[in-house]
């Protein structure tokens, strides 16, 4: 291919062929790809098109993130150029090394590992179909910024694709993607935090310093002796036959957010925290004491349902022991006020197909009752019901 003499901007980096098509993993700078940028939104009045509108809060955050924490772009946007615009004209790939291996490979929907460039016009349009909010929060800042123009932006550039091939690429990315699980994270964010002021700052000012807490707060808790030791999956650790392991300690984490926004506990140490949280759950052992004996794994109450459920009600379990007197370190206190806990109650279909009421232990068995309470919204009932079971704060108030 004969190099042209309209091209004005470069783009260098590795080069390859994959299955015949022409791919380039390379950085440019910022105002380049603000310059030649295209997103191929859809349009229902037309029918054209097939990427999502950009939401504003998205592309504020991504600003943000880039300008205020000084956060990078490690992860490439997916750009194409498309077909048409891949001639003499307007593109060109430039090959370092081996130009007839990549032209064959090219030809003959093979393979082929170089480096080499792409060198266009500045009419040529870079169509962007994986990292658009990144790419407004980049545009904001050149707007509003300076010092962006040379900011490095990684970018895998396919060249050569149709808009119907682009648009499959799109679907691919944005269904075949697998959530990263939080586990991990959340462990190495609370480890980092604990040497960084700056970052435990950052989490607080965003209120995000729960999830460190919350961490801490499951750390001290596993120290201590009560229903909660041995119960909690680690990251990157399998679940075995007979472990005693009941619940991710990612979910029973996030279970403690209602717990750690109460007033009384935001300065509160974890150790503190974990002593109540532990006394609280000896409390209901008490009352009720069958799933924290008779093999837990076979009941729900300390899996995700349980915990999320009965969090949520000890903010008003707390009001209602100090109205009554009691100390929140102290379990006969919780106990009495959880006495009710056995006496919920509801229908589960049995082995026989024949739906039968289930109460005490019963209704908190794995299948039984408690196990249709799923989701958050499904938590959220099954909280409100154990609340109909506990005496309201006000009532033990004495003027």
């Amino acid at each position: 291919m004969a190099k042209q003499d309209k091209a004005t901007v470069q783009i260098a980096g590795a080069l390859c062929v994959q299955r015949g098509t022409i791919m380039l993993q390379a950085f440019t700078d910022a105002i380049t790809v603000s310059n030649h940028q295209k997103i191929d939104i859809f349009d229902p009045d037309t029918n054209t098109g097939y990427q999502r509108a950009p939401v504003t809060s998205r592309v504020r955050k991504a600003a943000t993130y880039y300008d205020e924490k000084k956060g990078r772009m490690p992860n490439p946007l997916l750009v194409n150029v498309r077909k048409q615009d891949m001639n003499e004209d307007r593109a060109v790939v430039l090959v370092d090394e081996d130009q007839a291996g990549y032209e064959n490979a090219v030809l003959e929907n093979g393979n082929w590992i170089g480096t080499g460039r792409i060198e266009f016009t500045d009419d040529l349009e870079l169509w962007i179909y994986d990292g658009q909010h990144r790419v407004g929060g980049l545009n904001q800042l050149l707007g509003d910024r300076e010092g962006y123009e040379d900011f490095p932006v990684p970018i895998s550039l396919t060249l050569g694709l149709d808009q119907g091939q682009e648009m499959r690429e799109f679907y691919e990315v944005n269904t075949n993607a697998v959530p990263v699980k939080t586990d991990l994270a959340w462990q190495l964010l609370t480890k980092m935090a604990e040497d960084d002021p700056e970052l435990r700052e950052m989490l607080a000012a965003e209120d995000k310093d729960w999830v460190t807490r919350a961490y801490a707060v499951v750390d001290e808790l596993e120290k201590l002796d009560g229903p909660w030791r041995g119960r909690f999956q680690e990251a990157n650790r399998r679940k075995t036959k007979g472990d005693g392991v009941t619940i991710p300690k990612p979910q029973f984490a996030r279970s403690l957010k209602p717990v750690l926004d109460m007033p009384s506990f935001k300065r509160a140490d974890a150790a503190t925290i974990a002593v109540v949280i532990n006394a609280y759950w000896i409390g209901i052992k008490q009352v009720m004491p069958e799933p924290f004996e008779e093999g837990q794994e076979d009941y729900v109450l300390q899996k995700g349902s349980g915990a999320v459920a009965l969090h949520r009600v000890l903010p008003q379990v707390v009001e209602v022991v100090r109205s009554n007197g009691g100390r929140l370190g102290q379990p006969e206190g919780y106990a009495e006020v959880m006495k009710e806990l056995p006496t919920l109650e509801g229908e589960s279909v049995d082995n026989d197909g024949q739906l039968t009421t289930r109460s005490g232990a019963d209704f908190w068995r794995v299948g039984s009752v408690a196990s249709g309470f799923s989701g958050d919204a499904g938590r959220r009932r099954l909280s409100l019901l154990i609340q109909s079971r506990l005496p309201s704060p006000a009532e033990t108030i004495q003027l």
